[in-house]
């Protein structure tokens, strides 16, 4: 049963979810990215409802959820998220979350501001750049979308973008990507779409969240062929901070969750079982290595 819960100006109502799974079974949170909506994940991981109460909200501005006239930045995100989960009756209980693209953002932020809460995080297909210049080059040349959202009809690009993917990969993208995840991918306004890569990809700074981490045991799960967030920018993560660990999956993309549903659900309940090793957790952090210099 839904809780009523009274929402202040400018914000959202009650975020469109998809509920799965026992209400007293152990909280399982998943977050799409931006143009996407919860049914990303909901037809993937309906086995996950005999274990867990998974719960997968569309985001503010996405799916079927409220779309405001506000800035849509990470912290509003997380926010939101929050609200979904005190309405819930999950917040203050043990909790993990598993977030794609824009949602590892809204998770890093989530965990960040509720540590107590959060014993583990998965990433998938985290975004990282060094700056606004280099975050808009990398969508430029990795999104059609992106291209199109700026009016930049390349034929040219799009043809090398497609070299760079390989035939293989875009062939799995339309095979396996489910056409209600077409469908949702247009369920958004101009301005939650365009404040969104603005505040939350193209002009975020993902290190500063990731610095007021408490650590915890966090998996990285990313395609090497990932053209919108490159791997290449990820992979120091795990040394910079040793309570985390990278997953990387060979012939895969930014929709990791969806080419290779299997592996990724087989990791997350893997990751889910394991008992946390004080010893790593408790070790000095190395020295930070400077994304600019990789």
């Amino acid at each position: 049963m839904r809780h009523d819960h009274t929402h202040r100006p400018g914000e959202p109502g009650p975020l469109h979810a998809d509920r799965l799974g026992d209400r007293s079974a152990p909280p399982l949170v998943f977050v799409h990215g931006i143009t996407g909506s919860r049914r990303y994940f909901t037809g993937r991981v309906r086995s996950l409802a005999s274990k867990y109460r998974v719960l997968i909200p569309d985001l503010p501005g996405f799916g079927l959820s409220p779309k405001p006239h506000v800035d849509y930045t990470p912290l509003f995100f997380r926010d939101c998220l929050r609200r979904f989960l005190e309405e819930e009756g999950v917040a203050g209980r043990p909790h993990l979350i598993v977030g794609h693209s824009l949602g590892a953002v809204v998770t890093v932020e989530y965990a960040a501001a509720w540590p107590d809460e959060i014993q583990r995080t998965v990433l998938i297909s985290l975004p990282r750049y060094d700056s606004p210049e280099q975050a808009h080059t990398v969508f430029w040349r990795g999104s059609p979308s992106y291209r199109k959202l700026l009016g930049e009809h390349s034929i040219g690009e799009n043809l090398a973008q497609l070299r760079r993917t390989g035939l293989d990969l875009f062939l799995r993208y339309a095979l396996r990507l489910p056409l209600a995840v077409y469908a949702d991918a247009r369920k958004f306004t101009l301005r939650s779409l365009t404040s969104t890569l603005w505040n939350s990809l193209l002009h975020y700074d993902v290190d500063t969240a990731l610095e007021r981490l408490r650590p915890h045991p966090v998996l990285l799960i990313h395609g090497r062929r990932d053209q919108v967030a490159p791997i290449v920018n990820v992979r120091p993560l795990p040394s910079i901070y040793p309570w985390m660990r990278m997953e990387e999956i060979a012939d895969s993309g930014h929709h990791v969750f969806l080419t290779h549903t299997r592996r990724c659900l087989e990791l997350i309940e893997s990751f889910e079982r394991e008992g946390e090793d004080p010893v790593r957790l408790g070790g000095e952090r190395p020295a930070e290595t400077p994304l600019s210099s990789l």
